[in-house]
């Protein structure tokens, strides 16, 4: 009987040390609340992990190109805002600004009116942009990071 009790005994101490062993390098730390100071000044708590509040970022100036056209000179002005939630994007697009109008000028002067004349056309253009500015950042910096285009101002005279 003895023998049969100290049996159990041991097996429920290797039961509790599986189980905590398995608990240790399984379990993630819940991320720890950090004070920041707010834009406005007051302190507010964030805690890692959590999603970002979204920022923007002006393309500016505008964007003006001639459009393909048998039927006389087309333009197209567009204004563009950038959206992340992610802390060093902006930064990052401000440095490749230049290369990213270049790229962004070369994609708008290959349209013509009717290949932006609906509004899937635009939203088709809008995801090429998104494309366009996320492959400038990846080659450049090795991360993209913009989450959406917005045109703001979307104009063809």
């Amino acid at each position: 009987m003895n023998k049969k009790i100290i049996m159990i005994a041991v097996q429920v101490l290797v039961l509790i040390a599986a189980v905590g062993a398995t608990w240790f390098f399984v379990h993630e730390p819940a991320p720890e609340p950090v004070a920041v100071v707010g834009e406005d000044g007051k302190p507010t708590i964030e805690v890692a992990g959590q999603k970002k509040e979204p920022e923007y970022y002006s393309l500016s100036p505008s964007f003006v190109v001639n459009l393909q056209n048998e039927r006389g000179i087309r333009f197209l002005m567009v204004e563009i805002d950038l959206m992340s939630r992610r802390d060093d994007v902006f930064s990052r697009v401000k440095q490749y600004e230049p290369r990213i109008r270049n790229d962004l000028l070369m994609l708008f002067s290959k349209l013509d009116r009717d290949a932006i004349a609906t509004a899937e056309q635009r939203q088709k253009l809008q995801e090429e942009t998104l494309v366009a500015i996320n492959g400038v950042l990846t080659s450049e910096s090795g991360k993209g990071g913009v989450d959406a285009v917005y045109f703001t101002k979307f104009v063809i005279q």
